[in-house]
């Protein structure tokens, strides 16, 4: 008898997984008011640096698929995500690949929140006339969580993202002077995005 409970159960969690919904699609969306990290025990003549960390702006595009089960859904992403700001004469550009995991749970059949890891593949930055040493990390992991509006086949989300550890470059020289400086490269960021189901 219990054995054929056992059965039964199975037979009934493979149902539901068979009948769970999969999707894929496409994304793209803007960062907002991102910070780039900080810059530690910068020289005095780049005071004006310190400005280049704030109100960082830019781009993704990628695409991701999805497996709802019930009211939670997993989707995991692939991005392509470009960085940059202007300040005075300096120029700071960043670019990663990011592979977002997230875990969502359905408040209403139109609304949803969802939160995991993000694994990161950073490029290195630069900032004009700024030589900089490699950056001390390529692959790190951040943090990410947000709300999505699911309208059909578009979906809309807000997100904060967030390194967890800190990822380092020293600065060595600007325009042919030597500098002292470091650089945390982790960020922070808000962004918005959309997202379209094939």
């Amino acid at each position: 008898m219990r054995s054929k409970i056992i059965l039964l159960f199975t037979f009934i969690g493979c149902l539901n997984i068979s009948f769970s919904q999969f999707e894929y699609g496409a994304k793209a969306g803007i960062h907002l008011n991102t910070t780039s990290g900080n810059i530690i025990d910068a020289s005095t003549n780049l005071t004006s640096m310190a400005d280049v960390k704030e109100n960082l702006t830019g781009y993704f595009i990628g695409s991701y698929v999805s497996l709802d089960i019930l009211f939670l859904y997993l989707r995991p992403e692939l991005q392509f995500s470009y960085l940059s700001t202007n300040f005075d004469s300096l120029s700071l550009t960043q670019s990663r690949l990011e592979a977002p995991i997230s875990l969502g749970f359905k408040l209403l059949p139109v609304l949803s929140v969802f939160a995991g890891p993000t694994l990161q593949y950073n490029f290195e930055p630069t900032i004009k006339d700024v030589r900089l040493t490699a950056v001390e990390q390529n692959t790190t992991v951040g943090l990410h969580l947000g709300v999505r509006a699911h309208l059909g086949p578009l979906s809309a989300d807000v997100r904060f993202d967030r390194g967890i550890k800190s990822n380092e470059l020293e600065l060595i020289e600007q325009n042919g002077i030597p500098i002292a400086g470091r650089i945390d490269t982790r960020n922070e960021v808000l962004s918005l995005g959309l997202s379209y189901r094939f």
